[in-house]
């Protein structure tokens, strides 16, 4: 009698927690958004940047340890105002549909490589210039209220000017400092921050809270991370300047190569929809 009360029990119990999840429209499953375009796409002039060699194609077991073959591994370099050559290595991987993914950065993996780490991360504001962003009062984020920011580019192929939707929030890089093994002035600075359902975070943990909110059918997280190593004479401050540059001139293309996510919203918004795979197709608003 017990035995039979106690499979009633769960039973039940798993009734009603299928009808709660449908009522309360959780999706415990996050389903995949594809890319509008492969990050290979960027240009490989952008503002001052150049990139230099070919785009670094990753081994199996290095993907592996990745999680997703969704990247771009590429350097690019300028001159500063004292004519000396700024080289930055910077690196995009996307990820969606995974529910516990973990994000693959420079503060677990590189002291894995050898690298000394010599200081504990810090999220540094980067302040990017906002002085073209355009707010759509017409497009709000869904949970924030928000209206979210545009900017204006040309695409690097027809010269067209195309605006895209940008992310909401403040972009900081978590930044840390690496020594190098048997090199005692050399150091390497690495820093990234995330994109996560159309809002920035600097923090590993916040992509979870961002990317697998139960209310959300999708999910999306974009990592952009960049690298930079010298002597002693490479300063956290001169990183900060080198990714501020950099991010200012690459962020609309990247959001241009992501999902566009009030169109994923929209998606989320129709108890109806049954794809489990969906390609937004607004790769651009009207200029």
């Amino acid at each position: 009698m017990a035995f039979i009360i106690l499979c009633i029990s769960l039973l039940v119990c798993g009734v009603g927690f299928r009808a709660a999840v449908k009522y309360l429209n959780i999706s415990l499953q996050k389903q995949p958004v594809e890319l509008r375009e492969h990050f290979a796409t960027i240009p490989r002039a952008v503002g001052h940047w150049k990139a230099v060699g070919d785009d670094v194609v990753l081994d199996n077991a290095t993907v592996d340890t990745l999680g997703t073959t969704l990247y771009l591994d590429r350097t690019y370099t300028r001159k500063d105002s004292e004519d000396q050559l700024v080289v930055l290595q910077v690196h995009l991987a996307y990820y969606t549909g995974m529910i516990d993914a973990v994000p693959h950065v420079p503060d677990r993996c590189m002291e894995a490589h050898g690298m000394d780490q010599q200081s504990l991360p810090v999220n540094l504001p980067l302040d990017i210039d906002q002085s073209n962003w355009i707010r759509d009062p017409n497009l709000i984020h869904r949970k924030s209220g928000e209206p979210y920011p545009t900017a204006m580019y040309s695409h690097h192929v027809t010269g067209k000017p195309i605006r895209v939707r940008l992310p909401l929030g403040e972009v900081k890089l978590r930044t840390t400092l690496f020594g190098i093994p048997g090199d005692p002035d050399g150091r390497i600075y690495a820093g990234y921050f995330f994109i996560a359902n159309g809002i920035t975070t600097p923090n590993p943990w916040g992509v979870k809270r961002l990317s697998f909110d139960p209310r959300d059918k999708y999910a999306y997280y974009c990592k952009m991370q960049f690298t930079m190593s010298g002597g002693q004479e490479l300063t956290q401050e001169k990183f900060r300047d080198a990714v501020r540059d950099a991010t200012e001139v690459l962020l609309p293309r990247v959001m241009a190569c992501l999902p566009d996510w009030p169109s994923v919203e929209r998606l989320t918004e129709d108890s109806s929809e049954e794809s489990t795979q969906v390609s937004p197709d607004a790769n651009e608003i009207d200029p």
